[in-house]
């Protein structure tokens, strides 16, 4: 599988967003997904998010690991980018998935992938339901 460098700025969600839209504007995403990555679990309106985009299948793969800069950590333009991303990834056709990771490993891995990592990424996320990251939660406060 091959690995791009980490696209986007960390905590800027509107240019991050931009630079997935830029990145796939042309792309076959047929067989591909999106991995949603935090290191919040079941603390959604403090969530932060880094995006995995995987195209292709098999020897084809690629990945695509974003800075994390979506979600309510990020106030509401961090929750609208989560939104656009989700509604993007559902119009592509892109099964969703969630992972949850322990800080030192979000950060870590999210820094510097590697295939072993982005293979568990993979296999441990979970089916998703893209509502849940529609619906922007206001974010908290603290």
């Amino acid at each position: 599988m091959q690995i791009a460098d980490p696209l986007g700025v960390p905590g800027a969600p509107l240019e991050t967003l931009s630079a997935v839209m830029a990145r796939f504007a042309e792309s076959d995403l047929t067989g591909g997904k999106l991995i949603l990555v935090t290191d919040r679990q079941g603390e959604r309106p403090r969530a932060g998010y880094a995006a995995l985009i995987v195209t292709g299948q098999g020897g084809g793969a690629a990945a695509v690991v974003t800075a994390v800069a979506f979600g309510p950590r990020f106030g509401l333009p961090g929750a609208q980018a989560l939104s656009d991303l989700v509604r993007w990834a559902k119009g592509q056709d892109l099964p969703m998935r969630e992972t949850v990771l322990n800080s030192s490993d979000f950060t870590r891995i999210l820094a510097e992938p590697d295939a072993v990592e982005i293979g568990q990424l993979l296999a441990s996320s979970n089916p998703s339901d893209p509502g849940i990251y529609t619906l922007r939660p206001v974010p908290a406060s603290g």
